[in-house]
């Protein structure tokens, strides 16, 4: 199906030069009347997420939009929609939590969606709507036969055989300070003796194929299953928790106030079996992520 979008092309070499001359006239939807800017990293769920926002939006509100649907990493993303590059955003209570407003990981829920919803709406002036009920939070992974061969239940039962193991993560979380590999490390205690950054995909193909011993997985991803991975428990709650949710600028939802009501609708709904359900069709059917969205909303009734 051919995309019924202005997609826009944002290289991160622009976004930098864009932020570098400064924001304050960006041009951003809520002082200007031009279509609303929505943007998202690159990853599978936050892409779903997106397409499902802006279609909500284009479509079910008759809202013109502009996507920039692959800003590579989350601190991008972060950075678009603080400096008003884009209007709105989907985000994670934990990542936002940690890496931009460098508070502790907060593992409840709703501890850490209060405190995300109070700092961006003080500092930034950036609106967190409805958290879905679904978490996305890290998660330690590896091969159920070796789990069970070994006894692994916990992540703290990885201790004795860390040191001559490798961990497979995203680059992200090899560089996070807070809740990244060295959090990890300093919280429980003891590290791996190797660790191998590599995009998220090949996490799972990696552990299949033994290149790896553990991956640090996303909790939402239905490739947990496809290839029989056991998650191992945060016996020490080291994981914050990462509810996603939309934010929005605070101009942008003052212009266009109804935007709140049917995403909060559309999100309140996304539970974990749906997500899973979702992710798979992307990452494991390979579906056309916009389709896939398009298919989630067409099937609730709330487009044609």
């Amino acid at each position: 199906m051919t995309s019924r979008f202005k997609i826009i092309a944002v290289t991160l070499v622009a976004l930098l030069t864009f932020f570098a001359v400064g924001c304050g006239d960006s041009g951003s939807a809520g002082d200007s009347g031009e279509p609303v800017k929505i943007g998202w990293a690159r990853y599978t769920e936050q892409s779903i997420l997106g397409y499902m926002t802006a279609i909500l939006i284009e479509e079910n509100l008759g809202i013109p939009t502009e996507l920039s649907p692959d800003l590579g990493g989350t601190a991008v993303a972060h950075d678009a929609i603080i400096e008003g590059a884009i209007d709105v955003s989907v985000d994670y209570t934990g990542d936002a939590l940690g890496n931009v407003l460098d508070l502790d990981p907060l593992p409840n829920p709703q501890e850490a969606y209060n405190a995300v919803s109070e700092g961006f709406k003080e500092k930034y002036d950036i609106v967190w709507l409805n958290p879905t009920e679904f978490n996305n939070t890290y998660a330690l992974a590896l091969k159920e036969e070796i789990a069970a061969e070994r006894g692994i239940e916990t992540i703290s039962d990885l201790e004795p055989h860390a040191g001559e193991w490798t961990v497979g993560t995203s680059v992200e979380f090899s560089e996070r300070r807070l809740d990244g590999y060295e959090g990890m490390v300093d919280h429980y205690g003891f590290s791996f003796g190797d660790i191998k950054p590599m995009d998220p995909g090949l996490m799972y193909i990696s552990a299949d194929r033994g290149d790896v011993d553990v991956i640090v997985a996303f909790a939402t991803d239905a490739r947990i299953g496809r290839f029989n991975l056991r998650v191992l428990e945060d016996n020490l709650e080291f994981f914050p928790a990462y509810n996603a949710a939309v934010t929005i600028r605070q101009e942008t939802l003052d212009q266009y106030p109804e935007i709140a009501d049917v995403v909060n609708e559309v999100f309140d709904g996304l539970d974990l079996e749906t997500i899973l359900e979702l992710n798979g069709r992307v990452d494991i059917d390979e579906e056309e992520t916009e389709t896939v969205a398009r298919d989630y909303l067409r099937d609730l009734g709330y487009i044609d």
